[in-house]
């Protein structure tokens, strides 16, 4: 329409009147460009939300999930403390009868947190990163989930603790006293004196494995030191991604 009357107006050389109509076109344009500017910054704005409530969502997971190891931890910490106590005095045993077979059981178990970045990792292979008006965030989400990526040989070293603490303990549980305290079962178990100080003879008879039970709690508090600061680091982290969602953080 706009055209038309631009170009009756040229025709009739209607200076005025094509000055007007020129003026209409330029805005027009922009105020289309504006427009289109508007409608794919809120689809941007729509999309950024929707991943970043994944991404709490599975942060929210993975806090639980160190909260578990943290709490798995501080049990077997106490089963390792037990071990050594035993080892060095029967009395301990004879306190704790059922505690003491359990600790021999759990105190190699290892447990590392799972961090999960499906969400985070999908928008990285959409090419949606840009979308992110945090960069910050940004970059310490990518850092957070980079370093749980390399710390797969830490899990692996943890493993092979926990293996070698069963090769060291083979033999000092019969078959019969190990069901006392099944795998599936976090209950203590209802153990004899006699059977416990029978067990704590086999146990003293292993220097090899006494001597490996600190090595493991040794591990186990750094274990847990680790699983406190990264605690601490996801807690902080889902703060601010629920801060970006609810639009309290600057863009």
């Amino acid at each position: 329409m706009i055209l038309r009357g631009l170009a009756k107006n040229l025709k009739e050389q209607n200076w005025m009147a094509i000055g007007i109509e020129f003026v209409l076109l330029i805005a027009g344009v922009f105020l289309g460009i504006q427009v289109a500017n508007w409608n794919d910054e809120r689809r941007d704005l729509i999309r950024e939300k929707a991943y970043l409530e994944d991404v709490a969502a599975e942060l929210d997971k993975s806090i639980q999930s160190i909260e578990h190891s943290i709490k798995r931890s501080q049990e077997r910490i106490a089963l390792n403390e037990l071990l050594i106590q035993a080892a060095a005095d029967p009395v301990v045993v004879r306190a704790e009868p059922g505690r003491f077979i359990y600790a021999i059981t759990r105190g190699g178990w290892t447990f590392s947190p799972t961090i999960s970045g499906n969400a985070f990792e999908a928008m990285k292979a959409s090419g949606n990163l840009g979308i992110f008006r945090d960069r910050k965030l940004l970059r310490d989400l990518m850092a957070l989930y980079s370093g749980v990526q390399g710390s797969t040989q830490w899990s692996q070293w943890n493993a092979l603790n926990q293996s070698e603490y069963s090769r060291r303990a083979a033999g000092i549980l019969t078959a019969q006293e190990m069901m006392l305290a099944p795998p599936d079962s976090d209950i203590i178990p209802i153990v004899d004196v006699d059977t416990a100080l029978a067990v704590r003879q086999r146990m003293l008879e292993r220097p090899e494995f006494i001597e490996w039970v600190p090595t493991i709690l040794f591990n186990r508090v750094d274990n847990l030191d680790v699983d406190r600061q990264l605690l601490e680091r996801v807690k902080a982290l889902r703060a601010r991604v629920l801060d970006q969602i609810d639009g309290r953080q600057a863009p």
